[in-house]
């Protein structure tokens, strides 16, 4: 009985532990002075979270698209973050590109990635957001249903997982 009480702790414990996909987390220190033309050249992939750290006070996080980059156009951010601290989780491969809000900041606070595909083949061509950890967006992303869908299966997963368990438990003790 007690090798069986074992065996069943042990696969609880494995069903239980949560899959890791990519998972690199960047910081990037949010301020005026940095450099951030290296962050083209990173190597960053589907997966990887994007943590921003700046004071709120002076500073905003604006995801942007390409042209408004490259103009440093704040009035057309795809998502606005004025919180200190936001934290981006990459879904999608392709270029993403970022601008601090605040006036004459950009260009010399603008930030441009390269997401690589992961080994999951179901990634699509243009990057996309998930809602980030923080309050303060102000144009939250659309696309926070990956995210729900990933814990949805993870949930079917343990609870599949704890059924094997408990059912192998009880034909072995039955």
């Amino acid at each position: 009985m007690r090798i069986l009480g074992g065996m069943l702790v042990m696969v609880v414990i494995a069903v239980a532990a949560p899959s890791v996909q990519g998972g690199e987390i960047h910081s990037v220190n949010w301020s005026l002075g940095n450099d951030y033309s290296s962050w083209a050249t990173k190597v960053i992939n589907v997966g990887d979270t994007i943590v921003f750290n700046y004071d709120s006070s002076s500073h905003s996080l604006l995801v942007v698209d390409q042209s408004d980059y490259s103009n440093c156009i704040s009035s057309n951010a795809i998502q606005s973050n004025s919180n200190g601290k936001t934290s981006i989780k990459l879904t999608k491969p392709g270029p993403m590109y970022f601008i601090c809000g605040s006036p004459g900041h950009c260009p010399r606070m603008q930030l441009q990635i390269n997401v690589r595909a992961s080994k999951n083949p179901s990634s699509s061509s243009s990057p996309s957001l998930v809602s980030p950890s923080t309050p303060g967006s102000s144009h939250p992303s659309s696309s926070s249903n990956g995210a729900a869908a990933a814990n949805s299966s993870n949930m079917s997963d343990l609870i599949f997982g704890l059924f094997v368990a408990f059912g192998t438990m009880f034909a072995f003790v039955g």
